[in-house]
């Protein structure tokens, strides 16, 4: 076929000129390739233009293309081949020379797109179709054209990936679910810097200081990442790749608006000072009105406005010809949003997180030094009004290198990592003088191949932590098969890690108070090295301790018998001192004399999931001390690529998890009156119906608390993490992918996974997924590079799920939205795009996680300008 389109380019080149009046002899002659492979390209049609004439010609079997009799001129050369991006060359002037040589013309694959090179899997560059996990890619193009608030924002969509909106510019994103408040589940990385705040361990994206413009591209891995990555990638790793000065020099500035009075603007600028130096800068600016959520457990009130600026600094050095130093620092100004915590809200008022990294690589050496900071500033919780200082501080090293040991190919490196929490007592609380978290790790990655067409990978990866006993070792395996080109088949197994981060060890702070003035407070705890031990030996059962406890019997804090009634006489006095007796008209009830334990009995409740409500006590349980979660995953994916153009992939897998932490949840009882036996009681001194009203408020009026051996605030109702038993689920990720025509290409997705929630487990507790087990979307896209138009629709579904996620328990229905978006390139400058975006386009309000604001319509517009 490309023969017959050569002779018939050759007769249109014969008779057609583009001005056969003024041709001179001016000869173009250019070749192309495959920009991956840089093997020669035939058949690639290629069009010479100028003031609408048009000549056209064939590249030969060796990429060649030559235009004969050309005219001095400024023409324009578009190079097209059904199954490679077109590409464009503005302003090629020809003037009185007689030959005029176009450099090689590199073109991308449309296979490219759909098996593009990633480095995150294997922390080395291959084809994702090679890759021993599964990966997805959000390349520039798709980043350039979508005007993000965040990062985040470009995630919605994928495979695998469970996105939760919880305000304008808020997001929890986890792979396969176990999301929470905000949640650090998932591995986020940019530029291979851990980009959580210190500390807090979570992942915040309004805090990442890199501009829309500086993003390459986005990779997601989802499944454990551990045995590379080390703990706390258990659920998958997002890696967020920015853009190198060098190859992406010039200046690009932003300014858009919106709904919900949306302002934006950024400013990016790239330079290169000979082959060896280059620098950016960049910039941006947010500020916006957030969907209006109220929460009657809060005591201020929200700021509805969302406002951040950031900026960044990156310098390449070009040491040598295959050595690169590159040091990067960035800061992230917060100066007030709302974000969710397992405890409640926070207002969070002028925080500020900054890093600086630095970077060496040579040839396969790779080394980095990085530290995270955070500040911040005047931030609250609104449920309490109490500070949050968080100065905290965490400080990493890496290195790594690979070699080839025939047959084997190798990488190896060693990780180090510091967590210095600096809280000022108000998170950390009493822990504050011993809190710190160092983690040290090895890995070696090693793949062979046992066949043309098979690899085999082994990986192998050992950490300590010094808050725990014992080493962690996370291995991996995998089988890689290639059946076919462009046609993988792979069988993975992957074991991983989570440890007990900074929270879950040394929390100590208090989330609220009971009501009545009562002097029980709601306080959260880390678990410490022993664990929490109740006392079972006070008359042989249950000890509890109180504020009401009189000197007779030991005084306050003194353990007791589980017998409520001791307690009779300090509570009223309690009660009254408060001036709650007087207010309510019941100072009659101390005239009432003590029951005894035959006619009042007692009951011991538990609060359920901080939501007020009480339940009776099964089997209490101690604490053990925490330990590592650990994460068992097989998975058996395919993923193919049929006639250059479609994509199919799927991934089946089973994950097994041993001690999930589980939410903050209250582990110690209180001990109450009966309600039914104390009304009974009261009727003997007052009227029936008064004596049940003033019986029912007894399931509100704890007298004291069956507080374990080790806690600091003996009566106070201790929150906690506890380690579970086993918990398994199983799941599919399918996603398919055309290009229909050279400007239309489809996308699909849907996910799967077996459970929502696990309950009762260990008889103790529901454990839920806090993500959907049915999700799916499909998106399709017009992108036109002559005509400078884009546009997609998108359309995504999200089934409903419970959610127990500390102070956030109850249920998110389903949802379906429909996005899109339209872009511009305006034809009196090519470097000028005018975008439209629409998320939520038909306004169907909706919650995306218990606790949050219900997500209304909104449009944007970015006007964006290249020089």
């Amino acid at each position: 076929m490309w023969r017959a389109a050569v002779v018939f380019a050759a007769v249109w080149a014969a008779t057609v000129g583009v001005d056969p009046a003024s041709a001179q002899q001016v000869r173009i002659e250019g070749s192309t390739r495959d920009s991956v492979t840089g093997a020669p390209l035939d058949g690639v049609h290629v069009a010479l233009l100028k003031d609408g004439a048009v000549r056209e010609t064939v590249t030969d079997p060796d990429g060649r293309f030559a235009f004969g009799g050309v005219a001095p001129g400024t023409y324009r050369l578009i190079f097209t081949r059904i199954d490679y991006h077109r590409r464009v060359i503005d302003a090629l002037r020809v003037g009185g020379e007689t030959l005029v040589l176009v450099p090689a013309v590199n073109l991308t694959a449309v296979a490219f797109e759909l098996n593009p090179i990633v480095v995150t899997v294997s922390r080395r560059s291959e084809k994702a179709l090679d890759a021993p996990a599964a990966v997805t890619v959000i390349d520039r193009e798709t980043v350039e054209e979508r005007p993000a608030l965040t990062p985040a924002d470009h995630v919605f969509g994928q495979a695998g990936i469970d996105v939760a909106q919880t305000g304008l510019t808020q997001h929890e994103i986890v792979a396969r679910g176990f999301s929470n408040a905000s949640s650090g589940q998932l591995l986020v990385l940019t530029d291979n810097r851990e980009a959580s705040v210190p500390s807090l361990r979570i992942n915040l994206y309004n805090f990442i200081p890199a501009t829309n413009d500086d993003v390459d591209r986005i990779e997601l891995v989802r499944g454990p990442g551990a045995a590379l990555y080390g703990p706390n990638s258990a659920q998958g790793v997002m890696h967020i790749i920015s853009r190198s000065p060098f190859g992406s020099e010039g200046t690009s500035i932003s300014v858009g608006g919106g709904e919900r009075s949306l302002v934006t603007a950024s400013a990016r600028h790239a330079s290169t000072f000979g082959r060896r130096l280059g620098v950016r800068v960049s910039g941006q600016y947010l500020r916006g009105t957030d969907w209006v959520f109220v929460d009657t457990a809060e005591i201020v009130a929200r700021d509805p406005i969302v406002e951040r600026a950031s900026g960044e600094v990156r310098v390449d050095w070009r040491a040598s010809d295959d050595a690169t130093v590159t040091v990067t620092g960035g800061l992230n100004h917060a100066l007030r949003n709302v974000d969710i915590t397992s405890i409640g809200a926070a207002q969070v008022n002028d925080w500020q997180y900054r890093y600086a990294q630095a970077q060496f690589t040579a040839g396969r050496l790779y080394a980095q030094i990085f530290a995270n900071q955070s500040d911040a500033g005047s931030t609250v919780l609104l449920r309490t009004n109490a500070p949050i200082v968080d100065r905290s501080i965490m400080i990493a090293a890496q290195a790594q290198h690979g070699t080839t040991w025939h047959p084997m190919d190798l990488t190896y490196g060693v990780d180090f990592q510091r967590t210095e929490p600096r809280t000022q007592g108000t998170i950390t609380g009493r822990n504050e003088a011993d809190d710190v978290i160092e983690e040290v790790g090895a890995y070696v990655h090693a793949e062979a191949a046992l066949h043309p067409r098979i690899d085999v990978v082994a990986a192998a990866r050992i950490d300590y932590h010094n808050r725990l006993p014992d080493p962690v070792f996370s291995p991996r395996a995998a089988l890689v098969i290639r059946p076919a080109e462009d046609h993988t088949v792979r069988l993975t197994y992957n074991r991983a890690f989570a440890t007990p981060s900074t929270n879950d060890l040394f929390l100590d702070l208090i989330a609220d108070s009971l009501p009545f003035g009562l002097p029980f407070a709601l306080r959260v705890y880390g678990v410490p090295a022993s664990g929490f031990r109740f006392r079972r030996d006070c008359d042989g059962g249950l000890c509890m301790r109180s504020p009401f406890t009189p000197s007779g019997l030991g005084g306050p804090g003194t353990y007791l018998p589980t017998d409520a009634t001791l307690l009779w006489g300090g509570l009223l006095d309690s009660l009254n001192a408060s001036g709650l007796l007087a207010a309510a008209g019941a100072q009659d009830l101390l005239l009432i004399p003590a029951p005894t334990s035959a006619q009042v009995g007692t009951n011991v409740l538990l609060l359920d999931g901080l939501t007020g409500t009480t339940s009776p006590v099964g089997t209490l349980a101690d604490l053990p001390p925490l330990s590592s979660v650990t994460t068992n995953t097989i998975e058996l994916g395919y993923r193919g690529i049929v006639g250059r153009r479609f994509l199919i992939g799927i991934d089946v897998w089973r994950t097994t998890k041993n001690n999930f932490i589980g939410p903050l949840r209250v582990e110690t009882p209180g001990v109450y009156l009966d309600s039914a036996s104390l009304a009974g009681y009261l009727g003997g001194f007052m009227p029936a119906d008064r004596a049940a009203a003033v019986a029912a408020l007894a399931t509100q009026l704890p007298v004291g608390t069956v507080s374990p051996i080790e806690a600091r605030d003996p009566w106070d109702l201790i929150i906690t993490n506890r380690n579970f038993g086993d918990i398994t689920l199983w799941g599919a990720d399918l996603e398919a992918g055309a290009f229909l025509t050279r400007t239309v290409s489809v996308y699909a997705t849907y996910s799967v996974t077996s459970d929502d929630v696990f309950a009762n487990v260990d008889q103790i507790a529901d454990i839920a997924l806090n993500a959907p087990a049915n999700k799916g979307s499909v998106r399709i896209e017009y992108r036109d590079d002559d005509v400078g138009v884009s546009a997609q629709l998108r359309g995504r579904y999200v089934a409903g799920f419970p959610v127990n996620s500390g102070v956030y328990v109850g249920a998110v229905e389903s949802y379906g939205v429909v996005d899109a978006q339209i872009g511009y390139r305006l034809p009196w400058y090519r470097g000028l795009t005018l975008t439209v975006a629409a998320q939520n386009v038909l306004d169907r309000r909706h919650a995306e996680f218990v606790g949050t604001p219900r997500i209304g319509r909104l449009v944007t517009g970015r006007l964006r300008a290249e020089f």
